[in-house]
C-alpha cells in the first residue's frame, strides 16, 4: 500500500475537518477514533471503520490485521505527518473514521440521563462512561459539549457503542413518560433519602450555571449529594455517586 505523505490528501484533509469541527461530524454523521481501545470497541460491536490511517511503525499489528481481515481500508501515513495529523501527544499510531453509532433508543427506557448544559467534553465522556457502567438507558444531550468531540469520545472509553446518546431539545425530552429527578446543591431531599422508583429522569446540570430554566420548569424533584465540606462536585463525579445509588437500590 502506498504511504500517504502529502497533508493535502483527502483522506487526511477529511480527518482532520472530522477532528477539529464539529458541524462536519454532525453533516457526515461521522466521527475520529483513535488508539487501539477505541478502534477495538468498534470491531466488538460490529460499527466497521469506514478507513484507518496509521503510522507505520505502529505496534497495534494485531488490530491493523483484524481491520484488513474484515476488509476495511488501511493507509500507511508518514510518521511525522501522522503524529501532527493524531489528536493525542502519545499516539499509538492508529486513526479511524467511523460511522456514528445507531443504537436504537428504548420504547420506554426506564433510566434516562439528561445532560443539561455541562460544557466540559472530559467531564461529558466520563459522564457517558458511568452511564453504561450503571446501567443507563439512554443518555440525553442539551447545550453541552458535542458528545462526538475527540476528547468526550476518549473520555468516553467506547460508551458511544453501548449506550444510545441523542442530542435532543427540551419539547423532545419532556415527551419522556417518567418522574423528572434533578440534582441540586439544594435538593429537598439527599439521595439516600429517596426510594429510586423506576422509569425515572435524572438530570445533571452544567458547574458553571446549575441547571438551565428548561430544567427547572420540568423536574418534579431535586435531590443533593450529603457532603461533609466542600462547596459542590464535579458533575462527572456527581452523576456517578447519583447513578451507582439508583443502581445499588435496583440491586438490592
Amino acid at each position: 500500500m502506498e504511504m500517504l505523505t502529502s497533508p493535502a490528501n483527502p483522506r487526511l484533509k477529511r480527518v482532520r475537518a472530522l477532528l477539529q469541527q464539529s458541524k462536519r461530524r454532525r453533516e457526515e454523521h461521522a466521527f475520529v477514533l483513535e488508539g487501539v481501545r477505541l478502534i477495538g470497541d468498534a470491531l466488538e460491536a460490529a460499527a466497521l471503520p469506514e478507513f484507518v490511517l496509521y503510522r507505520p511503525n505502529t505496534q497495534a499489528q494485531e488490530l491493523l490485521q483484524r481491520l484488513q481481515a474484515q476488509q476495511v481500508l488501511c493507509l500507511p501515513v508518514e510518521p511525522k505527518l501522522f503524529d501532527d495529523l493524531a489528536d493525542t501527544q502519545t499516539s499509538q499510531g492508529l486513526l479511524a473514521v467511523c460511522p456514528w453509532p445507531e443504537l436504537a433508543v428504548p420504547e420506554t427506557p426506564d433510566l434516562t440521563l439528561i445532560l443539561d448544559g455541562i460544557a466540559d467534553p472530559g467531564n461529558v465522556g466520563t459522564i457517558f462512561r458511568a452511564a453504561v457502567a450503571a446501567g443507563v438507558d439512554l443518555v440525553v444531550v442539551w447545550h453541552s459539549a458535542d458528545p462526538y468531540n475527540p476528547k468526550v469520545v476518549r473520555a468516553g472509553m467506547g460508551a458511544h457503542f453501548r449506550v444510545p446518546i441523542r442530542v435532543w431539545s427540551w419539547e423532545e425530552i419532556r415527551q419522556l413518560k417518567a418522574t423528572f429527578w434533578a440534582a441540586d446543591m439544594a435538593g429537598e431531599r439527599t439521595i439516600y433519602q429517596v426510594q429510586w422508583k423506576l422509569p425515572l429522569v435524572l438530570v445533571i446540570g452544567g458547574e458553571a450555571h446549575g441547571l438551565s430554566a428548561q430544567a427547572k420548569e420540568t423536574v418534579s424533584q431535586t435531590i443533593r449529594i450529603p457532603m461533609v465540606s466542600g462547596q459542590s462536585l464535579n458533575a462527572a463525579i456527581a452523576a456517578s455517586v447519583i447513578l451507582y445509588e439508583i443502581y445499588r437500590q435496583r440491586l438490592a
